[in-house]
């Protein structure tokens, strides 16, 4: 059986980007929370080179004249992982919502359709693509290396059967925790990473290197099923998703509005993505809602 993950890196910045493309080109960073303690929680690779992070407050980021501030959208964030989902679904009716950022798919038997698994993890990515979203392919014969594929390396990879552990060996073990990245990170979690990073275990191979039995007798069965996740040894069944019956898509504005006309812009926007999601653009109608208060917010089904 072959499985296919997409994971969108950055995600909350990259569904703001997706909302306002003309932001994909600028360095860009979300910030969350209450003036003055406002903090980035995503930043894309152009404000990473430029030398923001993760953690910093709005007013470290001051002296980053030339990066694009936003706040984090919730409702876009929605909008996204529902494309997200909409595109995993357009090739395989087996689809596991794995995380906000990421969903995992059952490729089995698909091969007749979609061609080999190299060619389908290609067609995944560009679908992605066309939908507005950057994203990571990772291929592979049991659903979480194909996952660890996605999250740790750029692009499309395809991991061969029987290679797993080979082909993984360098990712770092924040891989396996993809959970440290939310605010409300498990301390366990935290805790079990400093030990291995106190043991000089700092990679998928060096984790795999590791005798089972001390392994299990110091962290018990989750260090042991760690090591068989690093060496791609844990066969699963997905947990599918049913399919979604309503196509919406969603945004915020950031100025209060008093007439209509400039809405025509954002309406158009919103109108081609919600088509585009959808499995028959052509005669799919849209419908626009809007609270009676329509200054800031906006939705297309």
């Amino acid at each position: 059986m072959s499985f296919a993950c997409i994971f969108v890196p950055d995600f909350p910045a990259e569904a703001i980007v997706r909302a306002e493309p003309e932001l994909r080109t600028q360095p860009l960073a979300v910030l969350e929370g209450k003036p003055p303690l406002q903090k980035v929680i995503a930043v894309n690779e152009k404000s990473r080179q430029a030398g923001a992070e993760v953690g910093m407050t709005k007013i470290q980021l001051e002296p980053f004249t030339e990066i694009t501030l936003r706040p984090r959208s919730i409702l876009q964030e929605s909008a996204a992982h529902a494309a997200l989902l909409d595109c995993a679904q357009s090739f395989s009716p087996r689809v596991e919502d794995a995380a906000a950022d990421a969903v995992i798919l059952d490729l089995a038997g698909l091969e007749s359709l979609f061609g080999a698994l190299p060619k389908m993890a290609r067609d995944i990515a560009r679908r992605a693509s066309d939908l507005g979203l950057e994203a990571n392919v990772g291929a592979a014969f049991n659903p979480d290396t194909a996952l660890f594929a996605a999250r740790g390396f750029g692009g499309v990879t395809v991991v061969p059967e029987g290679k797993e552990a080979e082909r993984l060996g360098n990712l770092p073990l924040d891989v396996l925790f993809p959970e440290l990245t939310a605010p409300d990170a498990s301390e366990d979690t935290a805790r079990l990473l400093e030990t291995f990073d106190l043991w000089g275990v700092r990679n998928f191979r060096s984790l795999c290197a590791l005798p089972e039995i001390a392994l299990t007798e110091r962290l018990g069965q989750r260090g042991t099923q760690l090591q068989r996740l690093a060496r791609g040894a844990v066969s699963r069944t997905l947990v599918p998703v049913p399919p979604p019956l309503i196509f919406e898509e969603a945004v915020e504005l950031e100025h209060p509005l008093v007439l209509l006309e400039p809405l025509h812009p954002g309406l158009h926007r919103l109108s081609l993505l919600t088509r585009n999601n959808s499995p028959e653009p052509s005669n799919s109608p849209c419908l626009c809602s809007m609270p009676k208060s329509f200054s800031s917010f906006c939705n297309w089904t």
